[in-house]
């Protein structure tokens, strides 16, 4: 199982330069893999140019970019963009997000979500492999061509939770980005549905990227009580709430891997065996030393790389 950082799920990561370096040290320290979440603050995929320039190896992800706040041209042609960069380190999150956030934060009509995202994964999946689309839906139309003249394979996943966008993602992407959601859960509903899709369609094993918090600490209690701090305005959303349910947790703080190196390792290794390709590591701060408590996460999930 590869293993990544992710930041975003507890709001702003920093400056824009401090996130470039993290991503960069995270290269450095040899993560396999680097995921920024879409929504807040800074450009994503326009600060991944500025980091692709200072990497050479690192996989770097969007985990998610909201397809609303994007026509699908314009979402190919920055992630495009990346990808040139980037030589081909590039992987495009896309997510529908959230009714409450889509309606009320963007202002947009949160509709028939399962054919937007269909029509949209069409159009940009088409530029990424063809570099033209002609395509006339119910919700998107795309009649372009793009003239670049560098091209890299571009990989899709598609944040899906429940069966009907898991069998979209098995069919119409690379796999899947998960957010909230446990090894048990992964290894009951997530993989079989993905994989029972993409065997369907003939496509290649997809990915499954499961995002999660982690804290290294001696005080489990305290630990507990940062990530209900951190993650629980995750429980008020439907979709993560049904993930909650499904785990058999009340909370999504019961969904943080809290606790001392063992307990640490034995969390990932269930990720593993359940199914995983890449585990994302949200690491979060316990006590008052924020710098010091996340840096000795960082470096014991750096010694776990290529072990699990």
């Amino acid at each position: 199982m590869n293993i990544g950082l992710f930041i975003g799920g507890i709001g702003s990561a920093g400056t824009m330069s401090e996130q470039i370096d993290s991503l960069v040290s995270a290269e450095e320290e040899g993560f396999d893999s680097f995921w920024m979440a879409h929504i807040m603050d800074v450009d994503a995929m326009s600060m991944m140019c500025v980091a692709a320039e200072k990497t050479s190896r690192i996989e770097i992800g969007t985990a998610v970019t909201p397809t609303y706040l994007r026509h699908p041209i314009a979402m190919a042609q920055q992630a495009l963009t990346v990808q040139i960069m980037a030589k081909g380190r590039f992987t495009l999150g896309l997510g529908v997000n959230h009714k409450p956030v889509v309606e009320s934060r963007f202002g947009m009509k949160f509709d028939r979500p399962l054919r937007h995202v269909r029509e949209y994964i069409k159009i940009v999946g088409d530029l990424f492999r063809e570099g033209q689309v002609d395509y006339q839906g119910e919700l998107f139309s795309g009649n372009t061509a793009f003239t670049m003249q560098e091209r890299y394979k571009t990989q899709i996943l598609l944040a899906a939770l429940g069966p009907k966008m898991l069998g979209t993602a098995g069919e119409m992407t690379d796999g899947t980005i998960t957010w909230m959601t446990g090894p048990e859960t992964i290894k009951s509903h997530t993989l079989p549905r993905l994989l029972e899709s993409a065997n369907k369609h003939g496509k290649h094993r997809p990915r499954v990227v499961a995002a999660v918090p982690v804290a290294l600490t001696p005080d489990k209690g305290e630990g507990f009580k940062s990530a209900s701090d951190y993650f629980h305005r995750y429980g008020q959303l439907p979709s993560y709430r049904a993930m909650l349910n499904r785990e058999g947790v009340e909370t999504p703080a019961e969904m943080a891997i809290v606790g001392n190196e063992q307990e640490i390792e034995k969390k990932l290794t269930e990720y593993s065996e359940a199914g995983t390709s890449d585990f994302a590591a949200q690491i979060f701060p316990v006590g008052p030393n924020r710098k010091e408590s996340m840096n000795q996460t960082r470096q014991f999930l750096k010694s776990l790389i290529g072990k699990i």
